[in-house]
């Protein structure tokens, strides 16, 4: 709503009034009055912004009937009623949802497909998108349910669910510049989470980025991940490469937590010189 009541602002009068009334917010001028000053007396302003959100709202998605059914329709839909409200947001949603939570998949793909067709843009919490992916998870359709996610993904900036299953289907796809772009998408919303970072971790790794990567698995180690040793192992692994010493320390730390790890075991020979004792 405040997004709206901004766009609504800039398009009746222009940006140079809103800059005006953030001058004056600044200023510890009094909303109501920052907004009369540099625009139109308050009751215009509500009356104008009123229609101008009506107008929005009525456009948003023209082929679908927004009339809210009775409750029995929605709880219990029966056949003749789903015909009736072929293109009811409300029946079409709550027929959707009925289908998923029976795991009747392949019929709440077409109530699901019709609502993204009818309304595109649907990002809140009863959006098709996310129930579209569990459909096509549940019938094993990998492609289609990456497909959906990015769909959702590309209009929701706080699909975190959406986000790390991406991470997954696109780490298995080998498509690391995915994993990349979803992982950072999800540190945006929420940064102290440790899987992001051990997926952005492999994806600089498989890009050919070895200071990213070594910095996502030292933030990743800091928020105390399910497998440390792997961690280490792989940090050791790069700081090696790189010829840091300090890569001595996290394979003797993977070994600490995985004392049978054998890649890190054979790092650790590779970092020590022979003894004279074994030299021929």
């Amino acid at each position: 709503q405040s997004s709206l009541v901004v766009e609504f602002l800039v398009a009746r009068f222009g940006q140079e009034s809103l800059k005006k009334i953030l001058r004056d917010l600044a200023q510890g001028v009094e909303i109501n009055q920052a907004i009369a000053t540099n625009t139109a007396p308050m009751e215009t302003i509500e009356k104008d912004f009123a229609a101008f959100a009506r107008e929005r709202a009525e456009k948003l998605a023209p082929g679908l009937d927004w009339e809210k059914p009775k409750r029995e329709e929605l709880e219990q839909p029966e056949p003749e009623q789903l015909a009736r409200h072929a293109t009811n947001y409300y029946v079409l949603t709550a027929q959707a949802q009925k289908l998923v939570r029976e795991k009747k998949w392949q019929e709440a793909k077409a109530p699901l497909e019709k609502l993204i067709k009818l309304f595109p843009a649907n990002n809140g919490p009863d959006n098709p998108y996310a129930p579209l992916a569990a459909a096509h998870h549940g019938l094993g359709e990998t492609n289609l349910e990456r497909d959906a996610l990015a769909k959702l993904a590309a209009i929701d900036a706080d699909a975190v669910d959406a986000f790390q299953r991406l991470m997954e289907l696109a780490g298995a796809a080998g498509d690391w510049p995915a994993v990349a772009t979803n992982a950072g998408r999800f540190l945006a919303v929420n940064p102290l989470v440790s899987s992001p970072y051990e997926h952005l971790a492999r994806a600089s790794e498989a890009l050919g980025q070895p200071k990213a990567a070594m910095e996502s698995y030292r933030t990743l180690l800091a928020l105390d991940p399910p497998d440390p040793a792997e961690a280490h192992f792989r940090l050791a692994k790069l700081l090696h490469t790189a010829g840091d010493p300090s890569a001595k320390r996290h394979v003797l730390q993977a070994l600490e937590e995985a004392p049978r790890f054998r890649d890190a075991l054979r790092l650790l020979a590779e970092m020590e010189p022979a003894s004279p004792a074994n030299k021929p």
